[in-house]
């Protein structure tokens, strides 16, 4: 019984952290070695940065950026709108649409067709990213999307390892300036660039020193987990949940094991009259009660992996905000339920333990 109300408490902390951890790597992926983002001093997030014109011109001419071979600064201007993918229903979302150049495939190396071709300047196209192209039927490839003054083709299809980007629409930075904004051209909210290998500091203290950049630079990684700031609340309200139940869960593990020490109290005065110590008396129970925590959250942790196959949660994409994620066990999920169960467990048979252990051995042997 006490494993089984360990179990239970595991169980549910163990698909909290399978959510969490999904969000949290979907966002963390998006990140690329040697990528920098560039926003406005400010901004905490992409579509609140403006970069205008002319810092886009001081910004190419700068040295710390890696080139392509063609000798283009690897600078990427991004421009991002909201886009509502669930037009006339009750139930809206809201996704990112951004505008890029084609630089941008270059940049963000990683992203690759899975289908279709990269959008063209001057026709109207997205490309969907595949986990949004799968949740939404109605923005698969060569399927026409009414958005600002035209519609729009799905002209491709693309992933990047499973990262926010798959939950996004990418067109050509021109025309949605031209066919939503009306903003002049060299306008963009970000820019994701590549810096050359130990050009950090040096873009950072130009971006300070520099009067025309009320810039600031952040790497691609420290960005992402910023963003995080979503999922690490949901933990945090998961693990309150948890603490809560595991409190029920200690209090009749507790009730069981003092129920135990009683029933036990023969073996216990044999074990002090051979030359057992009160340590020893102590510590056989508190080993006791922690392997009956291990084997709780074990047990939950097979109910959950059970529960999260038999409801689909491996295979479903969900959304929170404009984030599409899957259901992700990973070894923080893991080790944190059988911490807890070993936790619960050893909470809950301390007081029965110092129970059993200041028994005496007159008082032990007369009780038998």
């Amino acid at each position: 019984m006490a494993a089984i109300s360990v179990a239970l408490v595991v169980m549910i902390l163990f698909i909290v952290l399978g959510f969490v951890d999904g969000m949290k790597r979907t966002v963390s992926v998006a990140a690329t070695s040697g990528n920098w983002i560039i926003l406005s001093k400010g901004a905490t997030a992409e579509p609140e940065s403006v970069i205008t014109q002319p810092q886009y011109d001081v910004l190419r001419a700068m040295p710390e950026f890696a080139v392509d071979a063609h000798g283009v600064a690897l600078i990427s201007p991004e421009v991002i709108d909201s886009l509502n993918v669930a037009p006339g229903h009750a139930k809206t979302m809201y996704v990112y649409l951004r505008g890029v150049k084609p630089i941008a495939y270059w940049v963000h190396r990683r992203m690759q067709l899975v289908a279709g071709h990269w959008p063209r300047t001057n026709e109207g196209e997205w490309a969907v990213g595949q986990k949004l192209a799968a949740k939404f039927p109605q923005l698969g490839l060569g399927q026409k999307f009414h958005f600002g003054r035209r519609n729009w083709t799905v002209v491709g299809i693309f992933s990047d390892g499973g990262s926010a980007r798959e939950s996004e629409v990418w067109c050509d930075i021109q025309d949605l300036f031209a066919d939503y904004h009306g903003k002049s051209n060299g306008i963009a909210n970000i820019a994701h660039v590549v810096l050359k290998p130990g050009e950090a500091d040096a873009l950072k203290a130009t971006l300070q020193k520099d009067p025309r950049l009320a810039l600031y630079a952040s790497s691609e990684a420290e960005f992402y987990a910023d963003q995080n700031q979503l999922s690490d609340q949901l933990e945090s309200y998961g693990l309150i949940v948890t603490a809560i139940l595991a409190i029920g869960a200690i209090l009749g593990g507790m009730n069981i094991m003092y129920a135990a020490v009683m029933r036990r109290r023969h073996e216990i005065g044999v074990l002090r009259a051979v030359g057992f110590g009160r340590a020893n008396i102590l510590l056989s129970f508190i080993a006791e009660s922690a392997m009956l925590g291990l084997a709780g959250g074990l047990l939950g942790e097979a109910i959950g992996m059970m529960v999260a196959s038999i409801v689909g949660l491996n295979s479903r994409l969900m959304n929170v905000g404009a984030l599409i994620f899957s259901f992700h066990l990973g070894a923080h999920a893991v080790l944190a339920g059988l911490i807890t169960g070993i936790l619960i467990g050893v909470i809950g048979g301390l007081l029965p333990a110092l129970r059993a252990s200041r028994m005496g051995i007159y008082e032990s042997l007369r009780g038998a």
